[in-house]
């Protein structure tokens, strides 16, 4: 049977009028916690478990809108003029694909109270529906929390009003403190379903779970929507990506107990290196930013600061909304950022009395990068602007730069300024690559080229007789310490 309408309606119909039960196969996420504030972000799921990984696939067919001829599928690749068409194998449908976890209809509320506090009551949300428009999501603003306090927190699911509880999610989360304190993060990057190194996720989030960290950040490259059998040629295929990615228990475990930071690229927001005017079949780059708010609930605007204590303070830089279009960049200096954002940069940082800046990108602003890619500021289209960015930071004390998207993991030190970048590295050894151990340049401190991992770093409070401390890790993927620096405040 041919599928190639609108799975949107398909997809809506199916999950309305099977909502008899409501589950959480994608878990929670805790994102955006601040000394005072989180925000609970929850899905409603028409089955408790996401379907089984040797299930069947969709078969997506495209074919050139002006002359009709197929268009193969090819992984990076962005389809502007292809018309879809996708069908199903006999008795498989969006709900039971490989990996699937189809959103339904119902009611979630949140309730927390401070950890420990077993007598204490606890405070709860009123009911509220999910959101059918928005993939059967739903999102809790917490506030008025206590600064530096570890809460715990449950999720509750409901098919209707009258009906009992189906599901419960329970969590936890820490508040960032305001004083002299510790404070401990991990950054991960580039995560390909394909790739994955368990068959019940991927190895890193149990390894950045066993450091308790106080939060950590994804740069971006969550999903692939561009690699693998199955493109996200339209909306409810987008959909289907964040689904299969987020149900595996690895990642449920994690987000449920971790809060988190997301950023966006270029894979999990329409396809390899896309612009704001981007289309790929019938999926758009400003419906692809539509679907990434509504997986991972950010703060607004997407560029945002996170103050963590006394001494830490993180930058999160949006690398893909304000990008000059290919058509702009002919008539003027291209741009990543956007003004808006680097004024906005340039003020947070010189106001800033905290004692360690860590600025977190998508993309590298020191590399050094591959001649053939020209999607940041260690690439020639962006020259003019990267040496004004990497030269607004060096005015800054004790910075550092920590990037995603790069498949390899490094240290490097821009020679003209001395600003320092971290690389994280992919999330599994199967997606590293990219650079040669063979062709280290002197910028590089350190170099590790065929294997993932990620980044954790730790803050010291200052003592009356030791200046506060930055201490930044490269882990591989079971979480071994494989480079590390202490940088003493200066």
């Amino acid at each position: 049977m041919n599928h190639s309408h609108t799975l949107g309606l398909l997809s809506l119909a199916t999950a309305l009028a099977t909502a008899g039960h409501a589950h959480q196969a994608t878990g929670i996420k805790l994102t955006e916690p601040t000394a005072h504030s989180i925000t609970v972000w929850t899905r409603i799921t028409r089955e408790a478990e996401r379907a089984a990984d040797d299930g069947p696939l969709p078969i997506t067919k495209l074919f050139d809108r002006t002359t009709g001829k197929d268009i193969p599928l090819r992984d990076n690749a962005t389809y502007a003029n292809a018309r879809p068409e996708l069908t199903f194998p006999p008795g498989a449908s969006l709900a039971t694909i490989r990996g699937a976890a189809l959103g339904a209809s119902g009611q979630t509320r949140v309730r927390y109270r401070p950890a420990g506090a077993a007598t204490a009551a606890w405070t709860e949300s009123a009911w509220r529906d999910v959101d059918p428009s928005r993939d059967f999501t739903a999102t809790f603003a917490l506030a008025q929390l206590t600064p530096g306090t570890r809460y715990t927190v449950t999720v509750e699911d409901r098919p209707r009003a009258d009906a009992p509880v189906t599901s419960t999610t329970t969590g936890a989360f820490v508040t960032a403190p305001l004083a002299n304190a510790t404070a401990t993060f991990a950054v991960m990057s580039c995560q390909q379903y394909e790739d994955r190194d368990r068959p019940d996720g991927f190895a890193i989030y149990p390894s950045m779970l066993a450091l308790k960290p106080d939060f950590m950040v994804n740069t971006g490259d969550a999903v692939y929507y561009d690699h693998g059998p199955v493109h996200a040629i339209n909306l409810d295929l987008a959909r289907y990506h964040w689904a299969r990615m987020y149900g595996f228990p690895t990642l449920r475990d994690f987000h449920r107990q971790v809060a988190s930071f997301f950023m966006k690229d270029d894979h999990d927001t329409l396809t390899n290196d896309s612009h704001p005017e981007d289309r790929s079949g019938d999926f758009t780059f400003t419906e692809g930013l539509r679907v990434f708010r509504e997986q991972t609930a950010p703060s607004e605007p997407p560029y945002r600061t996170l103050r963590w204590g006394r001494h830490l303070q993180v930058w999160f830089l949006e690398g893909r909304d304000f990008r000059s279009t290919s058509e702009a960049d002919r008539k003027q200096t291209p741009t990543i950022l956007g003004p808006t954002q680097i004024a906005w940069l340039e003020r947070t940082l010189t106001a800033s009395d905290a004692t360690f800046r860590v600025i977190i990108t998508p993309t590298p602003m020191v590399g050094p990068d591959r001649p053939q890619k020209d999607d940041n500021y260690a690439n020639k289209g962006y020259v003019v602007e990267g040496t004004k960015i990497r030269a607004l930071l060096a005015r800054q004390p004790n910075l550092t730069v920590i990037t995603g998207d790069r498949h390899w993991q490094y240290v490097s030190r821009d020679p003209a300024t001395a600003i320092e970048e971290w690389s994280v590295g992919p999330a599994t050894d199967a997606h590293a690559g990219g650079w040669s151990e063979d062709q280290p340049r002197p910028e590089h401190r350190f170099l590790r080229i065929k294997f993932g991992g990620f980044l954790s770093g730790s803050v010291a409070p200052s003592t009356a007789t030791a200046p506060s401390a930055l201490t930044l890790r490269l882990h591989d993927t079971a979480g071994k310490v494989i480079f590390t620096d202490t940088k003493p405040a200066q």
